[in-house]
């Protein structure tokens, strides 16, 4: 009896744990300069933590940001920043009609989905954004790049914000990926 009660607590501890799970990291990127532009691809993998499903699930929009930054490396001085950008996206989900919408802000873009899994799925395989001129990158330059995906606190409802900040499961925030070209 002692040991179905000790397999069941566990076994509940550890349905908690994988229901509170959640967490951000960055899986690949990769740049290509195509005829005038360098383009960037980026893999990410993304769980919400159980407040972050609840809150959008309650009509509460999550807005991400991707952001990158190329450096040139130099030898005599430290690097020299060319370029950076931040993209953003912000997951919807709609009650009414139980689909989940992501929209790009700035190209206007949106997509529908039947589930959360399709949306993050489709935030987190960032594919041909353009990072800047060709020009801007001279062929005997090294240059080294770093990637990250975060959730923008700042973005939710005033009333959420204070609890946000001070919460672990709020912070979804990649640590810098590297890599050089």
């Amino acid at each position: 009896m002692k040991s179905w009660l000790l397999i069941g607590l566990l076994g509940w501890l550890l349905g908690v744990v994988s229901a509170e799970a959640g967490g951000v990291s960055i899986t690949h990127v990769a740049t290509e300069l195509r005829g005038d532009t360098l383009y960037v691809d980026a893999d990410a993998r993304l769980e919400l933590f159980a407040a972050q499903r609840e809150a959008l699930e309650s009509g509460v929009p999550l807005t991400f940001a991707w952001e990158f930054v190329i450096e040139q490396e130099r030898d005599w001085l430290w690097a020299r920043e060319v370029a950076s950008q931040t993209i953003r996206a912000r997951i919807e989900y709609h009650a009414l009609s139980r689909l989940y919408r992501l929209v790009w802000p700035e190209s206007e873009e949106s997509a529908t989905f039947t589930s959360l899994v399709g949306a993050l799925e489709a935030l987190t395989q960032l594919r041909n954004v353009a990072l800047g001129p060709a020009g801007d990158f001279p062929a005997h330059g090294t240059y080294r790049g770093r990637a990250r995906l975060r959730l923008l606190l700042d973005t939710l409802p005033l009333p959420m914000r204070p609890r946000a900040y001070f919460s672990e499961r709020w912070a979804l925030t990649s640590e810098w990926y590297l890599w050089a070209f």
